[in-house]
């Protein structure tokens, strides 16, 4: 049952009795009216209430197909954690909001959710400029965070816990195998934020070191529309193949002109860019293209299964399910796990609990580095039929020896 009660013009609180599957309340940014005001978050006292988390994510604006993934693999996990009992005995509350893929608009909201909303936890966000500005709140507020898509933040701290893949753990072995299959001269493309720089700046050392040479890069905005420039210029370079940290919306756009341009023919393509939210408007676009990716629907094992099953039937789609969607669910498992263990909200001891905790995922078993808090689960590499990720190697753990200051 959902309950929804309009408090003032552009505010939706949506309240879900007894187990909820959804995010408990749903509130516009509109209404914060600026800045968000407020203290340090109220110590909790002996009794242990439920544990509330923040969830942000942008659901409008450009990033949206990988915010809307991140939603429905957070409300799932959130599902099916009410459905076992919850946290504590007590389900787990939700408070969400969107941040458009905003960084002004993800700090406002980050505030609110630390200071007016008192979270225990914040979960997102999607690109990660907004990430980052999300998780500074966060870190001055003591409030633990974790994020869930791939990611090249440098930023860390003793809460920060991403659950998503880093670029050398999708790219150490797609690189290789791509400059051995197409050849060595290689394309970069990607919008113009910190995770397609880092991206490609890892990708540029692997291209190197396959015997392989970046004959292009080129960036564009978020937002972008026109790509018929960048795509000029790629082609004018004459690569053998494309790899895109081109994300949301500009993904479609980007690789549908590639296309009507002719800079596909006879050409490889991967990169985040043929990433599975992106099959239902790309189709045959990305058919027989190869992806390393850490969850596809097509995983073996009873856990895998029944979330698929789930999620095709909470959300009405036979579309291949978003990697974003797997470690949204899993992550926030891995986190109510957490404060289990914890037995408290404390942030020393749930992260403590996070630093420590081995966890059965989707794919096979997860786990962080405690020094660089890197998540760390099975890769796999798929090539994509008729919108089947299809598994053709299980490529194991990949390490990322980055080294951050986590406090």
């Amino acid at each position: 049952m959902v309950v929804h009660t309009f408090e003032a013009a552009g505010v939706i609180r949506r309240r879900r009795l007894a187990v909820a599957g959804a995010s408990a309340l749903l509130l516009a940014l509109s209404a914060c009216g600026g800045s968000v005001g407020g203290g340090d978050s109220a110590e909790g006292g002996d009794e242990q209430g439920p544990v509330k988390i923040g969830m942000l994510a942008p659901i409008t604006g450009p990033a949206a197909p990988e915010g809307i993934a991140l939603q429905r693999g957070f409300d799932l996990a959130i599902e099916h954690i009410n459905d076992a009992g919850g946290v504590f005995g007590q389900p787990v509350e939700v408070v969400f909001i969107d941040d458009q893929a905003d960084p002004a608009t993800a700090t406002q909201a980050a505030q609110r959710l630390v200071q007016q909303e008192d979270v225990d936890y914040i979960f997102g966000t999607i690109t990660d400029d907004t990430t980052i500005a999300a998780a500074n709140v966060a870190e001055q507020a003591g409030v633990p965070m974790s994020q869930a898509i791939a990611t090249a933040l440098d930023f860390c701290s003793p809460h920060f816990w991403p659950f998503g893949e880093t670029p050398t753990q999708l790219l150490t072995d797609l690189v290789p195998r791509m400059v051995e299959e197409f050849g060595p001269n290689v394309a970069l493309v990607g919008n113009d934020y910190v995770f397609p720089r880092t991206y490609h700046e890892v990708s540029r050392q692997l291209i190197e070191e396959a015997g392989g040479t970046v004959v292009a890069e080129e960036y564009a905005p978020l937002g972008t529309s026109d790509w018929q420039p960048v795509i000029n210029r790629l082609g004018s370079a004459a690569p053998d193949w494309i790899l895109s940290a081109v994300v949301g919306g500009d993904a479609v756009s980007f690789v549908q002109q590639a296309d009507q341009f002719g800079l596909l023919e006879n050409r490889g393509l991967t990169g985040v860019s043929v990433d599975q939210q992106f099959y239902p408007a790309l189709g045959a676009l990305l058919d027989g293209r190869n992806q390393v990716v850490r969850y596809s629907d097509q995983l073996p094992g009873d856990v895998n299964e029944q979330f698929v099953a789930d999620y095709r039937a909470a959300y009405g789609t036979e579309d291949p399910i978003p990697g974003v969607a797997g470690n949204a669910y899993d992550g926030m498992r891995f986190i109510a796990e957490a404060f289990e263990q914890a037995g408290s909200t404390d942030a020393d001891a749930v992260s403590a609990e996070i630093a420590e905790l081995e966890f059965e995922g989707l794919g096979g078993e997860m786990t962080f580095d405690p020094d660089n808090h890197v998540a760390l689960a099975p890769m796999y590499l798929t090539r994509i039929d008729g919108g089947a990720y299809a598994i053709e190697e299980e490529l194991g753990v990949i390490s990322d020896d980055q080294v951050k200051d986590c406090g």
